[in-house]
C-alpha cells in the first residue's frame, strides 16, 4: 500500500509508458503530415469527441468505484481480522479455567490456541497470495499439526478447525462451559467469514467488460484526439495530445492495478504488515518478551 504524499513518475511510467510512446508518435507523424504534407483532410472537427468524452469519463469513474470498492472491501476485512484475532486471544486468556497443579496445562492450551490464530493469520496472508504458508507455520506449530494441515487445500480453514477441536476438547474437560465456548465458536465463525469474503475477492475478477470496454474506448479517444486538435495548435498537437492521453491511461491504469488487492503489489492491502501487528499484540498479550519487530514503509510503500 502507498503511504507516501506523492507517487513518483517512476511508479507510473513502466505501466504507461508503452502505450503513450505509441500515441506520441502517432501525434506527431499526424501534426507532420497535416503541417509540412498538406494533408490537410486530417482535421476533422472537435463536436464528434464531446459525446465520447462523456460516455469515457462514465465508463473510467464507474470501474474506478468498482475497484475501489474491492481495494476498500480487502483493508476493512483485514481491519475486522485484526480485531477478531485480538477477541479471540483475550476470550482465550480470560475464559478458560483453571486451577492448582492444573494451571500448567491451562497454560499450554491458552498458548496453543494463540499460536494457532497467529498461524491462521499467516496462512491467511499466503492463502492470498498464492505462497506456500508451511515454513512459516512450522515455526509456530508442532510437527504433527502441520502434517495434518498439509492435507488440506485450504490450509486456513483446516486451522480454524484444529482451534474448534482444541477448544471442544476443553470444553469436554471442563475448562469451559456452554456459554463461554459459544462465545469463542463466535468468534471463529467471524473469522470463517473473514476468510471467505477474501476468497470471493481474490477468486471473483471483475467483469471482463469493465477491462475491455474502457480500455478500447480511452484508445479510441486518444488516437482521435490529434485529428481534432491539430488544425489549432499544429506542432503543439503531441504535447496537448499526449498530456490528456497520460491522465486517461493512467486513470484506466489505476483501475486496474486496484482491483486485485491480494495480489502482492504496491497497491495492495498490506497483509505483511497486518499480519505482524496481529503477531505483536497477541504475542505480549500472552506476555512474551520477544516480539517480531514492526514493519516499517519502505521508500513510502507498505507491504
Amino acid at each position: 500500500m502507498i503511504v507516501r504524499d506523492h507517487l513518483p513518475l517512476k511508479r507510473i511510467w513502466p505501466q504507461v509508458s508503452q502505450r503513450l510512446l505509441l500515441l506520441l508518435f502517432f501525434d506527431i507523424s499526424i501534426s507532420v503530415l497535416y503541417t509540412f504534407g498538406g494533408f490537410t483532410f486530417l482535421a476533422i472537427p472537435s463536436i464528434p469527441l464531446a459525446p465520447m468524452a462523456g460516455a469515457l469519463s462514465i465508463f473510467l469513474a464507474f470501474r474506478t468505484n468498482s475497484a475501489y470498492g474491492r481495494w476498500w472491501e480487502a483493508r476493512t476485512l483485514w481491519g475486522g481480522l485484526v480485531n477478531s484475532s485480538r477477541t479471540f486471544a483475550r476470550q482465550v486468556l480470560t475464559l478458560i479455567d483453571g486451577t492448582g497443579g492444573d494451571m500448567a496445562c491451562v497454560t499450554d492450551l491458552r498458548n496453543q490456541l494463540v499460536r494457532l490464530q497467529i498461524s491462521f493469520v499467516r496462512s491467511l496472508r499466503c492463502h492470498l497470495r498464492r505462497q506456500n504458508p508451511f515454513p512459516e507455520l512450522e515455526r509456530l506449530l508442532p510437527e504433527e499439526v502441520t502434517n495434518r494441515l498439509r492435507a488440506h487445500t485450504n490450509v486456513p480453514s483446516a486451522i480454524l478447525l484444529e482451534s474448534a477441536s482444541v477448544l471442544r476438547r476443553a470444553k469436554e474437560e471442563g475448562r469451559l462451559d456452554s456459554f463461554r465456548w459459544i462465545a469463542l465458536e463466535n468468534t471463529l465463525t467471524e473469522l470463517t467469514n473473514i476468510l471467505g469474503g477474501c476468497e470471493r475477492i481474490k477468486n471473483t475478477p471483475l467483469p471482463r467488460q469493465h477491462d475491455y470496454f474502457p480500455r478500447i474506448l480511452v484508445m479510441a479517444f486518444c488516437l482521435m484526439l490529434p485529428f481534432a486538435l491539430v488544425e489549432g495548435l499544429r506542432m503543439l498537437t503531441p504535447i496537448a495530445s499526449t498530456l490528456i492521453s497520460f491522465i486517461l491511461v493512467a486513470l484506466d491504469t489505476v483501475g486496474r492495478e486496484i482491483e486485485a488487492p491480494f495480489d502482492n503489489t504496491v497497491h495492495d492491502t498490506p497483509m505483511t504488515s497486518l499480519t505482524r501487528t496481529i503477531e505483536i499484540n497477541l504475542f505480549q498479550q500472552l506476555g512474551e518478551r520477544r516480539v517480531p519487530a514492526e514493519v516499517h514503509p519502505v521508500d513510502g510503500f507498505v507491504y
